[in-house]
């Protein structure tokens, strides 16, 4: 194999993304995206399409922070101390009486703290004795108190007028637990755009189906609709053509009149049967074609029309799902309303073996994140890195970043590399 020459051909993935999205944008000034009301329980990867204020403090009771007791005290309360138990104050089961000073009530964690009581004494901190010919308790203070007083104050998680969920934002699991704290039971989201998925090849067929020599079944829809699900989006129609120029055509024209976003892979190289550039420029135009990248090279931006994106994907799975991550998925966040738009999380790591390759281009190498017996985190690198095999994709957590002048790297090495990690809080 001949060596590739260290030319640039194509742009840099940074570029391509820039230049993709600032298209996108100059398209989305001139739409609203829409909205919709939703049950709280149903917004998990929804964006909000409003700022929501706190309509009060929260939890807007003052609280204890430890099981013990609450004392109508108003100087920090000294050691032999002691005071009359008089009630309890319980989760949801607040005690409603004046306290005098001198008295005290039993209160656990949580609970409503009596405005009279500017101290909770811990249970470790006391010790208790019947008051003699009385059904009431005594309690001493046995220990000297630190200067915290172990009372949460009415605004302790949010002060009324506070922003709880900001206009673009993405809703995790722990924000719904926030605004379900809120008494928030209903929120304004952005409705999800449609994508529609072309994927093209004669040598296509369904799984399931006996295939003959030449032929193997069709994967990159199952595999791009899991990622993109994955991501927090739908693929709302998939249509699968063989390499025929007016079927093709009539495909594109049809995913775009049904979806915001049309996605091809497949047939977006130079091969004889690769149609699908000319014919996004008879129905609209291709803006710029190839990346600066391996794997991912034959890659193609434009528009169906004057307002319908559209991406070429390469036919290689690993190729595609590279650019998926790289390129689409700015774009789906900037079609849902997302505000800070995400990528993937970039630190360096050192590799486990050398790396040896044809220099040329930047390349992303798929590894598998681990921790070695000093507790150091590594990449471990699998040999199987061909952009055909889906195979090296399972289990890869990282995506190491390859300069293209490197051709050898040894083992220690330390290289920029990007984290994918599904978000569960």
């Amino acid at each position: 194999m001949t060596q590739e020459p260290f030319l640039r051909e194509g742009l840099k993935v940074e570029e391509a993304r820039k230049e993709v999205l600032k298209e996108i944008k100059n398209v989305l000034d001139n739409f609203t995206i829409p909205f919709e009301s939703i049950p709280l329980e149903d917004s998990l990867e929804k964006i909000s399409s409003t700022d929501i204020f706190v309509k009060q403090n929260i939890p807007g009771f003052r609280a204890s922070i430890m099981d013990g007791y609450a004392v109508s005290h108003s100087a920090k309360p000294q050691k032999g101390q002691y005071w009359k138990v008089v009630g309890d104050s319980s989760a949801g089961k607040p005690y409603t009486k004046n306290l005098s000073e001198g008295e005290a009530i039993a209160i656990s964690t949580g609970s409503l703290v009596p405005d009279e009581c500017s101290w909770v004494i811990p249970l470790e901190q006391i010790k208790t004795e019947m008051i003699k010919d009385s059904s009431f308790e005594k309690i001493h203070l046995i220990d000297d108190l630190t200067n915290s007083t172990w009372i949460r104050p009415v605004n302790d998680q949010l002060s009324e007028g506070d922003i709880v969920l900001a206009k673009g934002q993405k809703i995790t699991p722990s924000i719904i637990g926030l605004l379900a704290s809120c008494g928030i039971s209903y929120i304004s989201v952005f409705k999800s755009f449609k994508i529609g998925l072309l994927i093209s090849g004669d040598e296509l067929i369904k799984p399931g189906i006996d295939k003959s020599t030449g032929l193997i079944w069709e994967s990159n829809s199952f595999l791009i609709k899991s990622i993109i699900k994955n991501l927090g989006y739908d693929i709302n129609e998939i249509s699968i053509q063989a390499d025929d120029k007016f079927k093709l055509k009539n495909s594109l024209i049809e995913l775009a009149k049904n979806n915001q976003i049309v996605i091809s892979i497949g047939g977006i190289s130079v091969g004889k049967k690769d149609y699908i550039k000319n014919i996004i420029n008879e129905i609209g135009e291709i803006k710029f074609w190839k990346l600066f990248l391996k794997p991912g090279r034959p890659f193609a931006f434009g528009f169906i029309g004057q307002d319908i994106p559209f991406f070429g994907l390469p036919g290689n799975p690993v190729s595609a799902v590279v650019i998926c991550l790289q390129i689409l998925w700015p774009v789906f966040q900037v079609f849902s309303g997302v505000k800070n738009i995400e990528t993937p999380f970039r630190f360096k790591i050192r590799i486990n073996s050398d790396l040896k390759r044809r220099k040329g281009r930047p390349e992303l190498i798929r590894s598998k994140l681990k921790v070695d017996q000093q507790g150091e985190l590594y990449a471990d690198i699998p040999p199987a890195q061909s952009s055909s095999q889906i195979s090296s994709l399972i289990d890869s957590d990282l995506l190491i970043e390859i300069p293209p002048e490197q051709d050898l790297l040894k083992k220690g090495t330390y290289l920029w590399a990007q984290l994918f990690r599904k978000t569960i809080l």
